[in-house]
C-alpha cells in the first residue's frame, strides 16, 4: 500500500525539502515504529534502521524491520539479513537508537518495543549481533513505549531512559509470573487473535471474559453457554493442544519504567525508577539539569486514555520530574521544581527562540501543543 510507504526528503540547503521517491527500497511497506540514523559500517555515510510497529489487522504478529545501508548518494539498500541476522524480526518496535555502547568506536544498535526485551545489537566489524541478554537485559521483556540515549552519570558513556507501562495498572508482571499473549488463528476463522493471560497466584488465566471471547470466536459459544459454564476457565480448556502449540507466545516480564546504566564495558545495570514514575505509562522523556547541580535529571510524560474499561485508562501522570544523584539514582523533585504536564504526552523537546533561552514543547495526543518557558532556577548553595 502506498499509504504505508516511508518517505525520505532531501534538503536543498535553504530549508526546502523535496521527496526522493527512489531513496528507499520499493518493497518498503510497513507500519513504522521508530527510525535510527547512524554510520554503522564506518564509511562516513549515515545509514538507517527502521523498526516496524505492528502488522496491520494482526496485532501480535511480528512485523518486518529494516537495516538500510547508504550507498553514498543518499539511496538506501536493504542489508538486514546479511549484516544483522534476526534483526528483521526484532519485534514490535517503538524505539531505537545507534550508540557506541562498548566504547570501541563503532556504533551499536539498541532496540525496544512491546512484548520484547531491550535488545543490544553489538557491532562486530560491521555486522550487528544481538547480545542483550548477556549485557544486562535478561528478563527485560516489557511494554516499552520509549527509548532515549543519554549520559546519566557524567562519565561520557551512553546510558538509557526506558519508558514502560508502569506498575499502577490492572496487569502485573514479573519474570516468574509474566503477562503472556498467545497469538494464533484460534478456531480457524481466518483472522489472527491475541489471547492475553495473567497469573492469579500461581495459576494463569485469560484476561478477557466470556462475552469478549465469544464475540471474538463465536465457535466457543456452544461450549460455554453461560457464565457458570465459563467460570475461571484456563487456556487449556478453551483450545486443544494442537492450537496452543501452534500459537506464538509473547511475554512481558516487567512493566516498570527504568534507566539502564552503562558500566564502561558495554554492560548495563537496569534500575527501576521511583514509584512516582510508575503511576502511569511513560511515552516521552527529556534529560535536563533541573536544579543546576551538574547532575542529569529527568522529565517524564505519558498517559493513555483509549483502553478497555477492564484495564482503566492510564491517566495518573501529571508529568514526573526526577532529580539525579550523578550515579544513576533518581528521586522526585520538590513540588516547586517540578514541571507540570497535562494530557497524553507523546513527545518532549527544548526549542531555542530569539526571545527565550529555551522553550519546552510538549506534544500531546488528541490535544494541542503545550509550550512552557523555562524559568531560571537558582544554583544550589556552595558547601
Amino acid at each position: 500500500m502506498e499509504q504505508l510507504a516511508d518517505r525520505l526528503y532531501r534538503n536543498d540547503g535553504t530549508g526546502r525539502f523535496t521527496r526522493d521517491p527512489t531513496a528507499l527500497p520499493a518493497e518498503f511497506r510497513e507500519n513504522g515504529g521508530a527510525v535510527a540514523v547512524g554510520d554503522f559500517d564506518g564509511d562516513r555515510d549515515p545509514d538507517l534502521f527502521v523498526g516496524s510497529r505492528v502488522v496491520a489487522r494482526a496485532y501480535g504478529r511480528v512485523p518486518r524491520s529494516w537495516l538500510l545501508r547508504n550507498d553514498g548518494s543518499g539511496h538506501f539498500r536493504d542489508v538486514t539479513d546479511a549484516m544483522a541476522p534476526g534483526l528483521a524480526r526484532a519485534g514490535m518496535v517503538t524505539g531505537a537508537s545507534f550508540m557506541d555502547a562498548t566504547g570501541d568506536g563503532r556504533l551499536d544498535l539498541v532496540v525496544a518495543g512491546e512484548w520484547m526485551p531491550v535488545q543490544l545489537w553489538v557491532n562486530t566489524g560491521g555486522r550487528l549481533i544481538e547480545e542483550g541478554a548477556t549485557r544486562g537485559f535478561a528478563d527485560s521483556q516489557g511494554w516499552w513505549n520509549s527509548l532515549q540515549v543519554a549520559d546519566l552519570t557524567g562519565d561520557g558513556l551512553p546510558d538509557l531512559v526506558l519508558g514502560n507501562a508502569g506498575r499502577n495498572g490492572y496487569l502485573r508482571a514479573s519474570p516468574s509470573h509474566p503477562v503472556r499473549m498467545h497469538v494464533h488463528d484460534f478456531t480457524a476463522t481466518g483472522t489472527t487473535k491475541g489471547i492475553i493471560t495473567r497469573f492469579v497466584g500461581d495459576t494463569s488465566y485469560p484476561v478477557a471474559g466470556r462475552d469478549d471471547l465469544v464475540k471474538l470466536m463465536p465457535a466457543l459459544r456452544p461450549r460455554f453457554p453461560s457464565y457458570t459454564a465459563f467460570g475461571a476457565v484456563r487456556l487449556e480448556a478453551l483450545f486443544d493442544a494442537a492450537e496452543r502449540e501452534a500459537a506464538a507466545v509473547l511475554e512481558a516480564r516487567t512493566l516498570a519504567s527504568a534507566v539502564a546504566i552503562n558500566d564502561g564495558s558495554g554492560r548495563f545495570r537496569l534500575v527501576e525508577l521511583p514509584w512516582e514514575a510508575q503511576v502511569s505509562t511513560v511515552f516521552a522523556s527529556l534529560v535536563l539539569d533541573m536544579n543546576r547541580d551538574g547532575n542529569a535529571d529527568l522529565l517524564l510524560g505519558g498517559n493513555r486514555y483509549g483502553v478497555p474499561p477492564l484495564f482503566g485508562r492510564a491517566d495518573a501522570s501529571r508529568g514526573v520530574t526526577l532529580l539525579g544523584d550523578g550515579r544513576g539514582g533518581f528521586r522526585p523533585a520538590p513540588r516547586a521544581q517540578a514541571i507540570p504536564l497535562e494530557g497524553q504526552i507523546r513527545g518532549l523537546a527544548w526549542v531555542r527562540t530569539p526571545r527565550s533561552d529555551s522553550l519546552l514543547v510538549v506534544a500531546r495526543s488528541g490535544s494541542s501543543l503545550q509550550m512552557l518557558q523555562r524559568l531560571r532556577v537558582p544554583s544550589p548553595p556552595k558547601r
